[in-house]
């Protein structure tokens, strides 16, 4: 009887107020819980209600193992357990008889889990070739997938540093990205021209 009395009365409150709040007595939503919440089913409101321009969001995750508990992501799980997007910053030093050659240089990271893109590069030292004073260095920096990881190739192909400069360091960021949230969209066209468009849009 106290029970079902209990739950009249909360359907009573629900009905004057529009909102119910449960171990706060400041319910912000339609339903407000402080504190932790079990549930086996879940109905979102459709459309989803936009936040306010004071409102914060939390990315929920599952919290790394032994608990495995879905929960707010905080940065006190990285290392132990990767975001969805994370950035990740190599600077390896060269081999001395080339001075700005990197070739297959293996992040460990597991290529069918995760997809790598480098955003952004830096080298130390100054380059030249001794061939055409009007030849412009490129370099070659690209990721790529072999033997289940992620492996680094970056060069300036056909020039290096001068023999009295130090070896170089390269500054290899990286984006990588959680499969699990991340769609890898693979597509070949054939042009046949100098211009073109994709036959369909990857993504809309």
């Amino acid at each position: 009887m106290i029970r079902i009395i209990s739950m009249v009365l909360l359907l009573s409150a629900a009905g004057i107020n529009a909102q119910v709040g449960i171990n706060t007595t400041k319910p912000e939503k339609d339903l407000s819980v402080n504190g932790t919440m079990k549930t086996s089913g879940m109905i979102f409101k459709k459309p989803l209600e936009k936040l306010g321009a004071d409102e914060n969001y939390t990315f929920v995750i599952k919290s790394p193992a032994p608990e495995n508990k879905i929960t707010a992501y905080n940065d006190s799980f990285v290392p132990n357990s990767p975001a969805p997007i994370n950035l990740i910053q190599f600077k390896i030093t060269c081999d001395p008889s080339d001075k700005d050659w990197v070739n297959q240089f293996d992040t460990k990271i597991n290529s069918s889990k995760f997809l790598v893109v480098i955003s952004s590069f830096g080298f130390t030292q100054a380059v030249r070739t001794y061939s055409a004073d009007w030849l412009t260095p490129v370099p070659q920096i690209f990721a790529y997938s072999s033997g289940g990881t992620w492996k680094l190739k970056a060069d300036y192909q056909g020039f290096a540093p001068d023999s009295a400069f130090p070896t170089g360091v390269w500054t290899l960021n990286l984006l990588v990205f959680d499969k699990a949230y991340a769609k890898e969209v693979n597509t070949t066209q054939n042009l046949g021209a100098s211009t073109g468009a994709a036959t369909a849009p990857l993504i809309q």
